[in-house]
């Protein structure tokens, strides 16, 4: 059985890859990187949901390939995927910036069973955290916290940058809030 979770994850990567190479993992599966471990059932990833010519032709294939995703028009912020008996998310939040500064911070990591994945640095995990909690809650800007409060402690979570994200992001007073707190 685990060999099939891994093998789902590994052909989910490489789809997302072939249609998105400036993606990355972000998500609770990202968030692991970087604080206490949470177990998830799927794995997100946050790419240009904005390029609708790059979505349509991911939408097509999807469906030539016997995967599921739905909605299965293109317009929306998140499209859940099924690939291989495995949920995938592909993730942009509204109004959410998704530039070169992002891609250029992604982390490449190498997962055993999986191979190589950008994952989401985690200033720009916390801010999407934060952009996030605007319409999902208060939950997400627990995850920001933990995201934070973790990387702080391991001297890995540059504060200048992620003010500079939220800033962007039009969250910065929520990003303020979130650094004034003691860490654990």
């Amino acid at each position: 059985m685990e060999w099939r979770y891994w093998e789902s994850i590994r052909k989910a990567v490489r789809l997302v890859q072939r249609f998105y190479p400036d993606y990355a993992l972000v998500g609770r599966f990202a968030r692991n990187f970087y604080a206490p471990p949470e177990t998830t059932l799927d794995i997100d990833f946050l790419v240009n949901l904005d390029d609708r010519i790059t979505l349509a032709e991911l939408i097509d294939f999807v469906g030539s390939q016997s995967y599921e995703i739905s909605p299965t028009d293109v317009g929306h912020w998140q499209y859940k995927m099924n690939v291989k008996g495995f949920r995938v998310d592909l993730v942009k939040p509204k109004g959410f910036h998704l530039d070169e500064e992002f891609i250029f911070k992604r982390r490449l990591v190498r997962l055993r069973r999986v191979g190589r994945i950008f994952v989401s640095s985690p200033e720009d995990l916390a801010t999407l955290y934060v952009v996030s909690s605007r319409e999902r809650g208060v939950r997400d800007l627990i995850k920001a916290k933990d995201v934070i409060e973790y990387s702080r402690a391991r001297n890995d979570f540059n504060e200048d940058y992620f003010l500079s994200r939220c800033e962007r992001n039009s969250v910065k007073p929520l990003c303020l809030e979130l650094l004034q707190h003691e860490p654990v």
